[in-house]
């Protein structure tokens, strides 16, 4: 097992990663990855030995990330949250589009994780009566969908955002 420096070194570059292929491209410098994670190129290299290296954990700890479900609040709150990281994962998934698709690029499957955290959220929240009954996590999905739809410029954040609030209010319970 890695020591915990070296676990805490990798989840820095692993988050300074999403951060930088989301804000600044595929194609970020690799130094600055590792200067926003607090850490040497060095350092990074050791962990990533390539750019696809470091792309394809970047990749599978988002999927990791959708697959936690928050543990404090009603089923709504966690519902909020969760597609607050979704919006997260859609905007570095975008980011990284070509890396990604890339012949050889080997991915963990994303929408079985998905699937899995959805339906154990509406179940909570069915539960607690701030999720309406009648969804499924397909759907949900399905509508999630849109933001892969929408187009690559400026206004994409804040069209996400609001896209990720329609599905909030239509899954939400009036109380």
């Amino acid at each position: 097992m890695p020591r915990a420096d070296a676990r805490a070194n990798r989840a820095a570059l692993l988050a300074s990663a999403a951060r930088r292929f989301a804000s600044d491209g595929p194609d970020v410098a690799l130094e600055k990855v590792a200067r926003d994670a607090g850490v040497s190129i060095a350092t990074l290299y050791r962990h990533f030995p390539h750019r696809e290296a470091l792309v394809a954990a970047t990749y599978a700890r988002e999927i990791e990330e959708l697959g936690e479900v928050p543990d404090d609040g009603s089923g709504a709150v966690a519902l909020a949250r969760w597609l607050l990281r979704f919006v997260e994962f859609a905007r570095t998934k975008r980011a990284l589009g070509d890396l990604l698709h890339a012949p050889g690029a080997d991915h963990p499957p994303a929408r079985g994780v998905m699937l899995d955290a959805l339906d154990r959220i509406l179940a909570r929240g069915r539960a607690d009566g701030t999720l309406r009954d009648d969804r499924d996590p397909a759907d949900v999905l399905a509508l999630l969908a849109g933001l892969w739809t929408l187009p690559d410029d400026e206004t994409w954040p804040l069209r996400a955002d609001r896209l990720a609030g329609f599905v909030l209010d239509g899954l939400t319970t009036a109380r």
